[in-house]
């Protein structure tokens, strides 16, 4: 006979299922607006859901059913991760709580934007870039501080006098000329509708996301944390080669390396036997290395090398190896 489903259980599994449905739809958007996506990450805990790029612009994507089960953890990792192939973190999410998130308006957690499912189709489909950008304050946007200025000049309005039109102080005005001080809503309605032209400009997620210089740790402190033995000898054999080395945490990767004189970047992985998902993470990690444009290293032991994978090495290959040449001809 079957048990009824409870309560809790049923919850967990909405909540599954939102989340699925929130990562298809982001998926689903960015394919259509002609971005190459790469296989999902679910091999293992994953700071993102998938890396999408188009031209020069690389992105990689999170979900949440809820923003508020967002750890500053992810954000740390996923911050890490974007910078180690220059390029943007994205949060998508609907709701926080029982509240649904705007459209059309950016948000942020831990340095890391945040928009809806409708904002991302706006923006790629129907590139209408969103105006609005929620802070703890309130909702404000940003204005083009020239033509503010050019145009108030023209009109022959004092600062003074335009600032008592809107309702405003001095020294608010002041700052929206100098592109010192974001303008609230009602503010920039109230002086596009006086001046007759439209001052307030788009956000872009692909520029650099909100700062917080709390986030991260230092390449010691990772370095530090790093307990397994044979990724320690591959990032160490590959810091011999003038490689900058950094280890990653929650993604299907265990580090991520480049040298800027050779042009070479490198998404590697470290294997070993026990692993449950060894041929799902390696199809990950070669999926998302096509996207990111970096070559892919996955190094398992003597084992797992001996089944036959074309695409591991034996760790003993790499250590003997001497220079640089040698590991590009590998790659």
């Amino acid at each position: 006979m079957w048990r009824s489903i409870s309560p809790l259980r049923e919850t967990r599994w909405s909540a599954l299922t939102h989340l699925t449905e929130v990562v298809d739809t982001a998926e689903a958007t960015l394919s259509r607006a002609g971005f190459q996506v790469s296989r999902r990450c679910v091999s293992r805990t994953s700071c993102f859901d998938f890396a999408a790029r188009k031209d020069k612009r690389l992105i990689f994507v999170k979900a949440f059913p809820d923003i508020r089960v967002l750890s500053q953890g992810d954000a740390v990792e996923i911050r890490k991760v974007s910078g180690c192939f220059l390029c943007a973190p994205l949060f998508i999410s609907d709701r926080n709580k029982k509240e649904r998130l705007k459209d059309d308006t950016v948000y942020s957690r831990y340095g890391v934007y945040v928009i809806t499912s409708k904002t991302l189709e706006d923006m790629f489909i129907r590139r209408m870039s969103p105006l609005v950008e929620a802070t703890p304050g309130g909702y404000y946007v940003r204005i083009n501080s020239k033509r503010l200025r050019d145009k108030r000049h023209e009109l022959g309005f004092s600062i003074g006098k335009l600032a008592e039109m809107i309702g405003i102080s001095r020294r608010t005005l002041y700052g929206y000329e100098r592109g010192m001080t974001r303008a609230s809503v009602s503010s920039a309605y109230q002086l596009e509708k006086i001046l007759g032209v439209p001052l307030v400009e788009t956000i872009d997620v692909f520029e650099a996301s909100p700062k917080d210089s709390n986030i991260g740790h230092s390449f010691q402190e990772d370095w530090n944390r790093i307990r397994n033995l044979l990724l320690r000898s591959v990032m160490g054999k590959l810091a011999q080669f003038n490689l900058k080395v950094s280890p990653v945490n929650r993604a299907p990767f265990d580090f991520a390396a480049h040298c800027s004189q050779a042009k070479l970047k490198i998404v590697g992985g470290v294997f070993n036997r026990k692993e449950k998902h060894l041929k799902e993470r390696i199809e990950e990690i070669l999926s998302l290395s096509r996207v990111v444009g970096a070559e892919p290293l996955l190094v398992g032991d003597e084992e797992i090398a001996a089944r036959g994978d074309s695409v591991l090495i034996n760790h003993d290959k790499l250590a003997k190896m001497r220079s640089m040449e040698d590991l590009v001809a590998l790659l």
